[in-house]
């Protein structure tokens, strides 16, 4: 429990510790999803592979791919893009987090800016990416996404952070 915390007394003090305390655990999820996209920006594998969970339970559903199951698979497909695609603009917005206990939920939109290629644009696609909490880092554990048709995109939304 937070220190500052566990100095209050009275239940209404305790309930706005616990708010706190969440909104610190939705925090660190957050940013533990926004370095997977840095990840993926930089075609960064080294980074890729730190914030996975190395599990056989690990799932992955690339746009347009089939589902990946155990880190060693995933992790020759991140290879393999990572060698063809090179850095990239992508960045997650409505960003949307759920906590269960150890395991976090984030859904989001992946914004592709694939701009600096011949006929390139923004491709968009929706995402849910799975997060579990292991000696105190959330690592991820799955990861799909699926195409956003154009009708349905976003005109182009605003950048959290240029990479």
């Amino acid at each position: 429990m937070n220190s500052a915390c566990a100095l209050h007394r009275t239940a209404g003090r305790r309930l706005n510790c616990a708010v706190t305390i969440m909104n610190a655990v939705i925090e660190s999820v957050v940013f533990a999803n926004s370095q997977f996209y840095r990840a993926l920006s930089l075609a960064d594998l080294g980074a890729m592979q730190r914030l996975w969970l190395e599990s056989p339970d690990a799932a992955c559903t690339h746009p347009n791919g089939e589902t990946l199951q155990g880190w060693e698979a995933i992790r020759e497909s991140w290879r393999v893009i990572f060698e063809n695609q090179g850095p990239l603009q992508v960045w997650a917005s409505d960003v949307a987090v759920r906590v269960y206990g150890q395991t976090a939920e984030v859904t989001c939109r992946e914004n592709i800016d694939t701009s600096r290629a011949p006929g390139g644009g923004l491709a968009q696609a929706r995402a849910a990416n799975v997060f579990r909490r292991m000696a105190g880092q959330w690592k991820m554990l799955e990861h799909h996404a699926t195409p956003i048709p154009v009708r349905d995109r976003l005109r182009r939304p605003a950048r959290f952070s240029p990479n």
